[in-house]
């Protein structure tokens, strides 16, 4: 596909015979499927309509921070917007964002190599390295290349890293800022790239994939597994902190003794901020495309306004210097989310969102059973159903109607009830159910392929067009901090 000449072009390798066998590779199957669609994928990817990059930056930048609330349709910034207004008298920070002076906004565009509806890590692959990825891989092209990501790059020239996450540091969107794997399920793989490529600060869950065998080969890094422990880390060494098994709970979930993205953001701000040649940081507020794919509209909410509390303490930083380059984005868009019915009730929908309690995980864990978008979940023989109409009221403040409890049921047990068969899953039916009295209803319990929101500020923003593709972004951060090209890997 056409992608427009670099200044800096990213260093592409090709990846080992002995790698590929021992990451059990075969996507022939694949490669085939999508080179039947090479030329549609074409059209609609590569020929671009927006506008090119500015050359060079009006001033150069020291560091980037790069932040995604991951999976975020306008919606769902709409949602919050509207909640934290309600609920708590003020606005969010990110449409204030775009009041600033200096602030840039513009549309860009998501779609993947072989896919017009992206995924995580061919998103995050764009950004990571400026080129087009196919869904699941990590930097890891079609024809099987390893362009240099953008971490590692960032460290060549002698920047600090880091990365801030509330799922699993080894995710797809993490990921494709640092590492180069063929598939975003190779997540021990991707955290041995994170330990060998000297990620300086590393916070989120994930501790199931860095075993104590890894975790012991890591010297001179402070490794911290409870958040309680942090103020006692070497101030000046590099920091793996992993506050969960696999990701950090949603934030209607989240414990005294979990850290919310904002402290994390803090933690990692404080550590980055005094090294000499600057550094690049991605943040993500991950668990927001989580609470979109399972349409738990409450969860949405509160973590969509935890990723803000993160962008309020960033935006708190950045007050005090002019040399950073902020990026405030979403992958793509998730189920497509809205405040769907009219009249003063819209009101009490509201009210009703900020309230929520807990998170739909945690209501299929109280029925013994589990929320299916990441694995297929076998709910035949489901017989809990009479604590459906406690448990939902626990969580999100209100009670079932009769056929709704009925439909939900039905669900878990694996009736299809809706025509369109991705909303028949029991966590898009509860979704349907609880659209009556929250007035929020989806899509799907999937990924779009909308444009989608960013906003920049800072040294370098003004290289961004009006409308862009994902893979541009790349070049703006290389730019904005001027790397020197990368070297092979």
């Amino acid at each position: 596909m056409d992608l427009e000449p670099r200044q800096h072009v990213p260093v592409i390798t090709p990846a080992s015979h002995s790698r590929r066998d021992f990451l059990g590779l075969s996507g022939a199957a694949g490669l085939a499927t999508a080179a039947l669609f090479a030329p549609t994928f074409a059209r609609a990817v590569s020929e671009r309509t927006d506008a090119p990059i500015r050359d060079t930056p009006a001033r150069r930048a020291t560091n980037v921070i790069f932040m995604v609330s991951d999976g975020m349709s306008f919606g769902t910034l709409t949602l919050a917007e509207i909640v934290r207004r309600t609920r708590d008298n003020r606005g969010t920070h990110w449409p204030a964002l775009w009041q600033r002076d200096g602030s840039r906004r513009c549309v860009m565009r998501t779609a993947s190599a072989n896919s017009l509806v992206t995924d995580s890590a061919a998103a995050s692959s764009a950004w990571g390295t400026g080129v087009h990825i196919n869904n699941d891989a990590v930097n890891f092209t079609p024809d099987r290349l390893t362009p240099v990501p953008i971490l590692v790059q960032a460290k060549q020239n002698g920047k600090a890293t880091g990365l801030v996450t509330t799922t699993r540091v080894t995710h797809a969107t993490p990921a494709g800022f640092v590492a180069n794997c063929p598939s975003r399920a190779l997540e021990d793989e991707i955290a041995k790239q994170i330990a060998e490529r000297n990620v300086d600060v590393v916070l989120g869950g994930g501790l199931k994939h860095f075993p104590a065998a890894l975790r012991s080969r890591l010297d001179g890094t402070s490794v911290v597994l409870a958040s309680d422990a942090l103020a006692a880390a070497a101030p000046n060494a590099p920091l793996l902190g992993l506050f969960a098994d696999s990701h950090l709970p949603y934030d209607c979930d989240r414990g005294a003794k979990d850290p919310s993205l904002a402290e994390l953001t803090k933690i990692a701000l404080a550590r980055l901020e005094t090294r000499p040649n600057g550094f690049v940081l991605q943040i993500e507020g991950g668990r927001v495309d989580h609470a979109a794919h399972a349409n738990d509209a409450g969860s949405l909410v509160h973590d969509q306004l935890a990723f803000d509390d993160a962008l309020g303490v960033v935006l708190a930083w950045l007050d005090k210097r002019d040399d950073t380059l902020l990026v405030v984005t979403t992958d793509h868009g998730n189920a497509n989310p809205g405040l769907t019915l009219y009249g003063p009730e819209s009101f009490r929908f509201v009210e009703r969102l900020g309230r929520t309690r807990h998170s739909f995980e945690w209501l299929f864990e109280q029925l013994a059973t589990k929320l299916g978008y990441d694995d297929p979940v076998d709910n035949s023989k489901f017989r809990n159903e009479d604590r459906i109409p406690s448990l939902v009221q626990q969580a999100t403040g209100i009670s079932l109607l009769p056929d709704e409890i009925t439909a939900f049921t039905l669900a878990l047990r694996g009736k299809q009830t809706a025509l369109f068969r991705p909303m028949s899953s029991p966590a898009c039916v509860l979704g349907q159910c609880l659209a009556n009295h929250l007035g929020v209803a989806f899509m799907s319990p999937n990924h779009t392929a909308d444009f989608v929101e960013l906003t920049a500020l800072g040294p370098g923003s003004e290289m961004i067009p009006p409308f862009v593709d994902n893979t541009a972004l790349h070049d703006v951060i290389v730019k904005s901090i001027d790397l020197a090209p990368a070297r092979a890997i």
